[in-house]
Order: structure tokens, then C-alpha cells, then sequence
């Protein structure tokens, strides 16, 4: 699947693309970690955005996104540290420091048709199936006050997820005067993958769901119609702005480590971002 989505994006660079920056934070949540509550963190995301092209100026239309995504650290105590594996006295307190940093990127595509479609394809509604793969990872680092066991039992490593997912996009877009459109987005689908990290004794497969939502304004800078022997192209160049949320859940990760008090624990990862972006349109 991943060298399917590939192989259809590149081709869309050509005819359409957005170039984004985005700022805000992400949310880890799983017990797998060690902790019992989760580690927020302020993260920055560049992307490759084209929310609706229509194919030929027909209804059919397809849209695409791939996003990197890259954290600062976030340090936490272990709550869930189990002081028994120690070999060397230590205070019953005793609370392992690590810190985390999120990683990774975010491929999304989606081929569907327009239900309304007017306003020189400025205004439209469309529903598509929505076909996307995940790589992030997440980095544990240990802190230099940790006891030796600490770090031979949770090692400074990397937790590697991979998931596919399918399911299905609406797209939505209001032209409010002839420059400036609102536009929004929403995606449901189901994924699939795995989560390996060997040092901390994680390699399960797992099942979930993926969201995204988001809505902005695109200002058109400038716009132009010229029809070359029978085809008719419309370059467009334009500014965004907005908002984004992403979530991924996996559910009943496995771990099998001695020093952490859990054996099962759902992954939850949700990402909401500020962006702006500039783009062009054939």
C-alpha cells in the first residue's frame, strides 16, 4: 500500500500543491511508556497540502497531504516503575525521569466526487475514500539521576509505529467574495499496524481508528484563465490559514517488561496545529 499511495501523490505535485507550516502541540497517552497520565508537548509540522482538485474540471476531484512532524522533549516521572526489579537499595519514592520526543511522518490521499461544485469550483461539497499510512516514532531518553537497573531494564530507544488505514473524506468550501473561500475538512478511517520496540519489550500488532478535521481561509493573490487550443488552464496562486486536529488510537498495545507495572494499554496520539501555508493551482 505504501508504494500505491507513492506512486499516486507524486504525480499531483505537478498540477497542484500548498506548502505549510504549522505550530502547536501533540498528546501521548498509553500506559506502555510507564507513566499513567500523558506527556503534552509543543511540536512543529511542514506539509505538502492540496485539499480539492478537481480532475479535468469534472466532479471527480482528489487531495493529498503529507506532513512531517517533529516535537521538543518533554521530560516525565515514572509512576508505573517497578522499584522491585532494583538490585541496589533505593527509596520506596524512587521515580525513574525520562523524556520523550514524537517524530515522524503523515501521508494521507483522497479520490472522490463533487455533490455541488459551482463559483468556478470555489464553492463545493464532495465525499471521497480517504486511503493514508503513519510512521512516527517516539524517543526515550534517560536522565543522568536514573540508577543503572533503570537504564538497562528502559534503555534510551525508539518506539516505532507503522499503520494503513482506509476510510472516508468530506470536503467542504464556501467562496465568501471572489478572493476569499472558507474551506473545511473531515476524515474517519480505520488502521491498522504495529508497534516495535524491542528494548522496551514492545512488538505488537493493533487495530484503531484516525481522525482528522479542520477548517481555514484561503486568500487568492492571484488568478488567471487562458485557454490553449482546446484546454483551458487556470493558474492560481493563494495564502492559508487555519486549523488542524489529528487523533490516532490503537488499541491493546502489549508490552512485556518486568520493570513496568502493565502489560496491555491502548496508544492514544492527538495533534492540534496552527497553520499557514502559500500555494498554486494549474
Amino acid at each position: 500500500m505504501r508504494k500505491f499511495l507513492i506512486s499516486l501523490l507524486i504525480p499531483t505535485f505537478v498540477f497542484a500543491g500548498e506548502f505549510r507550516f504549522g505550530k502547536g502541540t501533540t498528546n501521548i497517552k498509553s500506559k506502555i511508556f510507564g507513566y499513567s497520565s500523558n506527556i503534552k508537548e509543543d511540536i512543529t509540522t511542514f506539509s505538502l497540502v492540496e485539499i480539492h482538485k478537481n480532475i479535468f474540471k469534472t466532479r471527480f476531484f482528489y487531495g493529498y497531504d503529507i506532513t512531517f512532524i517533529s516535537s521538543k522533549r518533554e521530560g516525565k516521572y515514572l509512576d508505573l516503575y517497578n522499584n522491585s526489579v532494583e538490585t541496589s537499595p533505593l527509596p520506596s519514592t524512587y521515580k525513574p525521569y525520562m523524556e520523550y520526543e514524537l517524530q515522524g511522518l503523515d501521508a494521507q490521499l483522497d479520490l472522490g466526487y463533487d455533490l455541488l461544485n459551482k463559483n468556478k469550483r470555489k464553492t463545493y461539497l464532495g465525499m471521497a475514500i480517504s486511503l493514508g499510512i503513519s510512521v512516527p516514532y517516539i524517543k526515550n531518553y534517560n536522565s543522568n539521576s536514573n540508577s543503572n537497573d533503570t537504564k538497562t531494564y528502559l534503555p534510551d530507544s525508539k518506539t516505532k509505529i507503522t499503520t494503513y488505514r482506509i476510510g472516508f473524506s468530506t470536503k467542504f468550501a464556501y467562496n465568501i467574495f471572489k478572493r476569499l473561500s472558507f474551506f473545511s475538512f473531515l476524515t474517519y478511517a480505520y488502521q491498522t499496524g504495529k508497534i516495535e520496540n524491542k528494548a522496551l519489550g514492545v512488538n505488537s500488532d493493533a487495530d484503531g481508528h484516525y481522525i482528522t478535521a479542520g477548517l481555514g481561509v484561503k486568500f487568492y493573490l492571484f488568478e488567471y484563465e487562458k485557454k490553449l487550443w482546446k484546454i483551458t488552464i487556470s493558474p492560481r496562486l493563494y495564502i492559508t490559514a487555519g486549523y488542524k486536529y489529528d487523533l490516532w488510537i490503537l488499541n491493546g498495545v502489549e508490552v512485556k517488561n518486568i520493570s513496568l507495572l502493565v502489560n496491555k494499554d491502548d496508544l492514544k496520539i492527538t495533534n492540534q496545529v496552527g497553520f499557514i501555508g502559500i500555494g498554486y493551482s494549474f
